[in-house]
């Protein structure tokens, strides 16, 4: 795809301009981290590969959250080659917890009307809240898939870590600090540059990208089989 000409004005505001800058470390990344690159590129293929055979599916309403979590998937992609780590984290936050929506809803077909009428009255949103808690789900599924869970649990503590909450690594990850006689001076990095954090964002995007579909596998076990991506699943998490 040929990428049209910058409009008239772009890159000469601090918004345009940090959007240039981002958009050449994704470039950067792509050519110097090649084959971390080409690992996402072949989940995206396999998330492509489920959503075009999903047709007659009696769990279409799972679907939704496989939608919403590629959709994270590939933000966190987008962020993670541009430098943006932390923000990185926060969507694949997102991503963990539309499968495990996804799964739940499966599983508990009864709380989709419940889920649905979230905005209905405060009552409502209470029940959602009290039903839909993250500890429950990820209960859930370590009771359906046990090892499935733990890696879940695992990834899903990683992105809080690391970005999802304000927390130290979060900040320190993406702090900068100047010395001079008399001062010191500290800044946070909006897009960082640091080959290691490009090579384990990029890790960890595989590895919640795998667990994503693995989740989702629960859901669509016998489509998994039928189309071969139990067997691509298998080969995905080769060396993760």
């Amino acid at each position: 795809m040929t990428l049209p000409p910058a409009p008239q004005g772009w890159g000469q505001d601090e918004v345009t301009g940090f959007l240039d800058s981002v958009r050449g470390n994704s470039f950067a990344t792509y050519e110097q981290l090649r084959p971390q690159f080409q690992r996402p590129i072949a989940i995206d293929g396999a998330y492509r590969t489920l959503q075009k055979n999903l047709f007659n599916t009696r769990e279409w309403f799972a679907a939704f959250f496989l939608l919403r979590a590629h959709s994270n998937f590939l933000a966190a992609v987008n962020l993670a080659s541009g430098g943006q780590f932390p923000e990185s984290f926060a969507v694949l936050r997102s991503s963990l917890e539309s499968a495990l929506y996804g799964l739940y809803l499966c599983k508990n077909p009864d709380s989709r009307r419940t889920w649905l009428e979230r905005h209905d009255s405060d009552e409502h949103k209470k029940r959602v809240r009290d039903e839909f808690k993250i500890g429950t789900m990820l209960g859930l599924l370590q009771s359906v898939d046990r090892r499935e869970g733990e890696i879940a649990q695992t990834l899903y503590d990683r992105t809080i870590d690391f970005g999802a909450h304000p927390n130290e690594r979060a900040l320190m990850g993406s702090l900068g600090m100047n010395e001079d006689p008399e001062s010191f001076h500290f800044t946070v990095i909006y897009a960082g540059d640091e080959p290691i954090q490009f090579q384990h964002a990029l890790k960890t995007i595989s590895q919640v990208g795998v667990c994503v579909l693995g989740v989702f596998k629960l859901v669509y076990r016998e489509r998994y089989d039928l189309i071969g991506l139990s067997d691509t699943l298998r080969q995905l998490r080769a060396g993760l």
